[in-house]
């Protein structure tokens, strides 16, 4: 094996272009693969740290309805202390925080968690201590938090760090632990900033993220997912009697707060923050996707690497025949040319572990800036990655060496002896399947980068409701600096009456939700004549809202400016053309009634409609418009919200933006302002467009990648063809064959190649697009156009790849040809 070697980096050294290429297109597939094997691993594969993979998520459903809900804290102690199912069980919520940086407030994301929290996932800080049962308590006033691994990279690993302060939602808070590295608590790939102990949710729980108003101690405050170790030996069968049960006195005991509930389990998911059970499905589903395009793309590079290797060992059949004279055998033979395959494959992989590292690093930065709210990315360097790597190296050996090597060791010894030096046998069969198997994957692989790329062109011009030019939207929040509920009114009022007088601005209101956010608020809406509840998304809105948008209310008219300050003891309310429909049918819905119940809230509230709004989507995949409703922001308010303006005719976006974070600046220094850009930037840098660009970018550089090695295959081929035909081309154009002819039998037999390798690569392609429907936008899978022109774009390559050898045959000197041999 060493010999082999020795001799393979000879051979390598020897003839460096074929070296060149061969790790260039190897570094690609397996590239590729790899980064894609790191992803789908943080996703999906990777186990979670400590014992988190063995516990179970808690449920809280009603018996009536299919409705799910979270847990208050009392359930939770009930559930923890007196069921007798599990060792340990904790609570857990989520929120947004902001933490002081000098003059900045910048969000970031945080859990709010039980004392039991890290002890239940069986994960040991990195540093300092946990939360005690006394911080815990609702209620309690002790200003402690754990920070993140990545937080105290950023403070340089600051040996001081535990102890010292940080200011969070204006408040000084003691760091007492740290996380140890790529933690992300049950979550795969996203991990919160902070970890803060239930004792503040009262104080430090964003009220977009509150169930009530009502305090954390309250039995009908919903605040709280759960998730346990169930006890040694009791399985989630024999759970679901003991919890049903258990609900049952629950409810009997509590019936204001707790009636017709139960309780199920399911496994922990890698990615669910929901009260309702959720699947780890779609995480699956596009990593399979993901790692089907990924192994395409190395089945290309490997039909490519064959294709070489045959041409290659076609060439040295005469040395391996002198091999065999002189007593070699088949095996040794073999061996030769799989160590070569496998010294290429070693160095292609070190160039794609590279490759890859980059690529994911560059994809998890892209992601780390899109989100708005501070989220660590967790994909942490393991063994594991280089095992892939080492793994996708071998599999590469076996699909592109061992066949050529299997072809040269079959060889008949006195034929191949008869030959001149350097001249092997014609194509083979062999050769061009190869070529048809790259250019049927290839076309799929283009196809479905193109029908992506498409869904990205129609996601950029998705239509809302409104158009999206002309004006701007802040994220504002005042609580993240400490602002009490009054103090928070207050400087809306002020924010709003300050921009409204720019002359850059002709139209400015708020919203507590923005489209293409982050955040979005349910309520449930029905009528007093019937018991059926319609789910709608909910909006605070202020006055000018829907003029502000550009999509004027249909019927009735907006909130007023006292609705928008000040409650009003005649709840209004704005309800969309389609749930004014649902509640009313075709009857005129301004001036009738309806009650709304926000989610977390059993107590009903009555509110009448004083107007009708256009639909309105919310989010790219809000197909069609959910039904909504909104309030005033007078009778409900919110913190975080956002400033929506207008530009004034003549004023450029970009200048609107500029004047109006000034004017908020000047106003109140101290103001987070967490996000500022026009309303088409909203919607271009939103998790869903990121999500549907990604996918394009994806998808169209696996097709790129793969019509660039099926065109290198077909002029690989062709190329190796003109010049083992050279005789035969000399011969042809010494009896009168013009140069015309020679480029259409060269052309003609690429012609058939590719059209084959078309016929079985539209099948293929719409195999994979049907698979990748579900995460297709608005696009379907077997779109005409895209396949058409993915198939003329691989034809037109493929006969680019053709024409180059073909013209080079028409240079042939008829009587050097004849004098080849």
């Amino acid at each position: 094996m060493l010999a082999d070697l020795r001799h393979s980096l000879r051979l390598l050294r020897r003839t460096p272009g074929f070296t060149a290429v061969a790790v260039l297109v190897l570094a690609l597939g397996i590239g590729a693969n790899t980064a894609v094997f790191t992803l789908v691993d943080a996703l999906v594969l990777q186990p979670r740290q400590g014992r988190i993979d063995q516990l179970v998520a808690v449920f809280n459903r009603d018996r009536t309805t299919p409705d799910y809900r979270n847990f208050s804290y009392a359930t939770y102690v009930d559930l923890r202390d007196r069921s007798g199912l599990f060792e340990s069980l904790l609570a857990h919520s989520f929120t947004s925080v902001g933490i002081r940086d000098g003059a900045v407030t910048r969000q970031a994301f945080a859990t709010l968690v039980s004392s039991n929290y890290f002890t239940t996932l069986g994960v040991p800080l990195a540093a300092g201590r946990p939360f005690t049962p006394d911080e815990e308590r609702p209620g309690h006033t002790a200003s402690v938090a754990i920070a993140s691994y990545t937080e105290w990279r950023r403070r340089e690993f600051d040996p001081n760090y535990i102890g010292s302060t940080v200011r969070i939602n204006g408040t000084a808070f003691t760091v007492i632990g740290v996380t140890p590295k790529g933690f992300a608590g049950p979550f795969a790939f996203v991990s919160p900033q902070w970890w803060l102990p239930l004792g503040s949710y009262d104080t430090i729980t964003n009220a977009v993220f509150k169930e009530s108003d009502a305090g954390l101690a309250a039995r009908s405050n919903h605040a709280l997912n759960l998730a346990g170790a169930p006890k040694s030996g009791v399985t989630q069968a024999a759970m679901a009697p003991v919890l049903d049960a258990f609900a049952k006195r629950l409810s009997d005991a509590y019936p204001d707060t707790d009636r017709d509930r139960t309780f199920t389990t399911t496994m922990l998911p890698r990615m669910g923050i929901s009260s309702r059970p959720q699947s780890n499905g779609p995480l699956v589903l596009v990593g399979a996707l993901l790692a089907l395009a990924a192994a395409l793309v190395l089945a290309v590079a490997c039909f490519n690497l064959a294709n070489l290797l045959l041409a290659r060992s076609a060439a040295r059949r005469r040395e391996f025949a002198i091999r065999q004279a002189l007593g070699s055998g088949r095996r040794r033979i073999v061996q030769q040319i799989v160590v070569e395959g496998l010294t290429l494959s070693t160095l292609g992989a070190a160039v794609g572990i590279a490759v890859s590292w980059w690529t994911t690093a560059a994809l998890t930065s892209w992601l780390s800036s899109i989100l708005t709210f501070g989220i660590d990315i967790v994909i942490v360097p393991s063994s594991r990655l280089f095992a892939a790597a080492v793994a996708f190296a071998a599999l590469s050996t076996i699909l592109f060496a061992l066949g050529p090597a299997w072809s040269a060791s079959r060889l008949d010894v006195t034929e191949h002896l008869k030959l001149a030096p350097g001249r092997g046998a014609r194509r083979t069969f062999g050769r061009s399947l190869l070529v048809v198997g790259q250019i049927a994957v290839s076309l799929a692989l283009v196809a479905a980068g193109g029908l992506f790329a498409r869904g990205a062109i129609a996601a950029s011009s998705a239509d809302v409701g409104y158009p999206l030019t002309g004006q701007i939207v802040i994220g504002l929040d005042p609580s993240l600096a400490g602002y009490d509920v009054a103090r928070t009114r207050a400087t809306y009022r002020a924010v709003l009456e300050r921009v409204r007088r720019l002359a850059s601005v002709s139209r400015a209101s708020v919203a507590s939700t923005v489209a293409f956010g982050d955040v979005q608020m349910g309520a449930r809406v029905r009528t007093r004549q019937t018991d059926d509840e319609i789910e709608a998304g909910m909006d605070v809105v202020g006055a000018d809202y829907f003029t502000t948008l550009g999509a004027p209310v249909i019927r009735g008219r907006e909130f007023t400016s006292e609705e928008e300050s000040t409650a009003t003891g005649a709840s209004p309310a704005i309800v969309d053309g389609h749930l004014a429909r649902l509640l009313f049918g075709e009857a005129d819905a301004v001036g009738r009634s309806f009650e709304l119940r926000v989610r977390g809230s059993d107590a009903p509230q009555s509110f009448h409609v004083v107007g009708v709004a256009p639909p309105i989507r919310h989010d790219l995949f809000e197909m069609p418009a959910q039904p909504h409703v909104y309030l005033p922001y007078g009778s409900r308010s919110t913190t975080m919200m956002t400033l929506h303006l207008r530009a004034a005719p003549g004023v450029p976006e970009r200048a609107l933006l500029e004047a109006a974070v000034k004017e908020l600046r000047a106003l109140d220094p101290q103001l987070p302002v967490l996000t500022a850009r026009t309303m088409t930037a909203q919607r271009d840098e939103s998790i869903s467009m990121w999500g549907v660009r990604a996918a394009a970018v994806l998808f169209v550089a696996f097709g790129a990648l793969a019509l660039l090695l099926a065109t290198m295959g077909v002029y690989g081929l062709k190329a190796y063809d003109v010049s083992t035909r050279t005789q035969e081309i000399g011969i042809r154009m010494a009896m009168g064959a013009t140069s015309g002819d020679v480029q259409r039998l060269v052309l003609g037999e690429g012609v058939r190649t590719t059209a084959i390798g078309l016929v079985a690569g539209l099948a293929l392609a719409v195999a994979l697009g049907k698979l990748a429907s579900s995460l297709l936008y608005r696009v379907s899978p077997f779109d005409p156009a895209v396949l058409t022109l993915a198939a003329v774009a691989l034809f037109a390559a493929a006969m680019l790849a053709c024409y180059l050898p073909a013209r080079r045959a028409t240079r042939v000197v008829p009587l050097e040809a004849l004098r080849s041999e």
